[in-house]
């Protein structure tokens, strides 16, 4: 399950357990689909890139959300595309089938956004991050952070300009781009934990040099500080 959550006044659960959204706004809830269990290790090959339809998700991954607060979720799983949802829960349409050449996905597991409204998706088979605007329009690609499990985009401040860090539950390594996808290094984590897989599962950027970093291999999460 990956939660995020724009303000404390609402909070929205992607549950690939159910294959759900969750939306709650003033102690309201809305719920969306319903369907099969997870299987995030060993995945199984049959049955896993159907082509999504209007409405439903197939064991989505993660989520995000533009300035408007509209919804965009990576489905994710089964499903290989973007999903975008008004904020009222009303689905506006999608991109991606399963493949590895452009608005294709394979495994799209990860989601954020900048203040221009760039949706980042996580693309984890295909070694990438494909960059769409608010109309499901790809604008760019980035690449060299091997499999992308999980990204985030640091908040702006007067002293340090946002930054995207992906991390790679593969090896444990984060790297950190600017916005126009040039990489500015990367740092080792997850040494010792006995494991090679599940090692990053889920960042977050605090700030453009603080890090909560969450795995699948010790179930624990670590802050992590940039220097």
């Amino acid at each position: 399950m990956e939660i995020s959550s724009r303000s404390t006044s609402r909070v929205t659960t992607a549950d690939i357990l159910l294959n759900t959204i969750l939306f709650a706004t003033s102690g309201t809830a809305r719920h969306r689909e319903a369907g099969s269990p997870i299987v995030e290790r060993k995945e199984k090959d049959e049955d896993r890139h159907p082509v999504g339809t209007p409405g439903t998700f197939n064991r989505e991954s993660n989520i995000t959300w533009d300035s408007h607060d509209d919804m965009y979720v990576s489905d994710g799983y089964g499903n290989s595309r973007l999903v975008k949802i008004r904020k009222d829960g009303t689905w506006v349409g999608s991109v991606g089938t399963y493949g590895s050449g452009p608005d294709h996905f394979n495994t799209p597991h990860a989601i954020t956004s900048d203040a221009k409204d760039n949706i980042y998706v996580g693309d984890r088979g295909n070694n990438r991050i494909q960059v769409y605007n608010t109309d499901l329009k790809l604008q760019k690609t980035i690449t060299g952070m091997g499999a992308p499990w999980a990204v985030c985009v640091s908040p702006a401040t007067a002293a340090a300009p946002r930054v995207l860090y992906s991390g790679n539950g593969g090896n444990g390594r984060i790297y950190k781009f600017d916005l126009d996808g040039k990489l500015l290094g990367w740092a080792q984590t997850s040494l010792g934990h006995g494991s090679s897989s599940c090692l990053i599962h889920e960042i977050h950027c605090k700030s453009d040099k603080v890090i909560y970093k969450g795995d699948c291999s010790t179930w624990t999460v670590e802050k992590i500080t940039i220097k």
